[in-house]
């Protein structure tokens, strides 16, 4: 999965590495063994359940043979709801390290803590591929560290060469929250795979229908590619498919079809851009003067911010797949409101400044609790973003 996430920090990583084996279990990281054809993509998550307590922060490390598999990332729905982030470093070939913590004391709940998009080789052989989990650590509300028990899985690859399904609904992804369902007119997707695209960036162009000899089709309607890599594809939903229930997407290559599977289709499905494109955590939002909101440079009360979002469906005029939008930007065919901190926020201006993009200014409640991390929750129509995307307020 293409995220920003950032390195482990050396000096939180040190809180976690306190182990005491003599502490009973208070937390158990697992993920469940899975069976999968060669050329196939499958979704595991590795989930939290607490024993004898809880912890705040998490950290382990997921070894796996990268010879076999490649494995994508995205936040499970515990951290979501807990307000923690994830943070990701590819210690060695075959070895993920995973950070999972907040600027909060909440402790994580049982649930899953990350999703792993395991795509399988088409000529993988058959047999049994450890997923292993280990140098697990924790730590408590107030920085004590709390006895995690980590267990691993088995990916169990059996089948022909290819035989697998290189697609499936769980990797259709919103491009900002990375989390599947249904698609929207103009929404930014992300399709994550096993050989669904290719190793080529494209040259820049926000139109170009293929890339690399690959295209992705909506009933008939060429999507504007954005990025492709081996397992990852970007684009643009077709404006086409509004008002649909469902549409039915193809994966092209070279004239074969590769993918194909039908999705349901929503209104809209808006998700807020953030920081570390991981779908959790700080915001992508301006602050008033135009500079970025992080929690050194946090948004005044009674302020303008600045959020974009993508997911918000067909638009007023209709959005042209592709189009940088140029003079009159259009809006949202459905109302769209605002939360920071549960409270409604004054929405001033919603342009999709380009074809899946939508900046939305308002204004910050003079009542919201200041604080690094206030929630903030983009609706369009009755559909609103998930959890877990984050405002600093003065």
């Amino acid at each position: 999965m293409r995220q920003t996430v950032t390195g482990v920090a050396g000096r939180t990583a040190l809180l976690l590495l306190f182990t005491a084996a003599w502490i009973p279990a208070a937390v158990r990281v697992s993920l469940p063994s899975q069976p999968a054809a060669p050329g196939s993509s499958v979704v595991i998550p590795v989930t939290c359940s607490s024993q004898d307590g809880s912890a705040s922060g998490i950290q382990f490390d997921l070894l796996y043979d990268s010879a076999a598999v490649s494995i994508g990332v995205t936040v499970g729905d515990a951290p979501r709801g807990a307000g923690k982030r994830l943070y990701l470093a590819d210690v060695a070939s075959g070895q993920k390290r995973f950070l999972i913590i907040g600027l909060n004391q909440d402790s994580i709940p049982d649930g899953a803590l990350v999703n792993l998009l395991v795509h399988v080789d088409s000529n993988g052989a058959s047999g049994e591929y450890p997923l292993t989990i280990s140098s697990v650590v924790g730590t408590d509300a107030n920085g004590q560290p709390v006895a995690v028990v980590g267990t691993g899985g088995t990916l169990i690859v059996q089948g022909a060469a290819g035989s697998g399904e290189r697609l499936s609904a769980m990797g259709v992804l919103n491009g900002a929250s990375l989390l599947p369902g249904p698609v929207a007119a103009g929404e930014i997707v992300t399709l994550s795979g096993a050989g669904i695209g290719v190793a080529q960036q494209p040259d820049g162009s926000t139109t170009l229908a293929s890339l690399g000899e690959v295209s992705v089709i909506f009933d008939g309607v060429p999507s504007p590619i954005l990025y492709a890599t081996a397992n990852q594809i970007n684009l643009v939903v077709p404006y086409a498919v509004y008002s649909k229930p469902e549409t039915q997407l193809q994966v092209v290559h070279q004239d074969e079809i590769v993918a194909a599977l039908s999705v349901s289709v929503a209104d809209a499905a808006p998700a807020v851009f953030t920081l570390d494109a991981s779908g959790v955590g700080p915001g992508a939002i301006l602050n008033q003067d135009g500079t970025l909101n992080t929690p050194s440079n946090p948004a005044e009360k009674n302020s303008v911010v600045v959020l974009f979002a993508t997911g918000a469906g067909q638009t007023d005029p209709p959005g042209t797949d592709g189009k940088i939008t140029a003079g009159v930007s259009p809006n949202p065919l459905l109302p769209v409101s605002v939360q920071i901190d549960n409270l409604d926020a004054q929405v001033l201006a919603t342009p999709t400044i380009a074809a899946g993009v939508l900046q939305v200014s308002c204004i910050v409640p003079a009542h919201a609790r200041s604080g690094y991390t206030v929630p903030v929750v983009l609706a369009v129509g009755n559909a609103a973003s998930p959890a877990g995307v984050t405002l600093a307020i003065k």
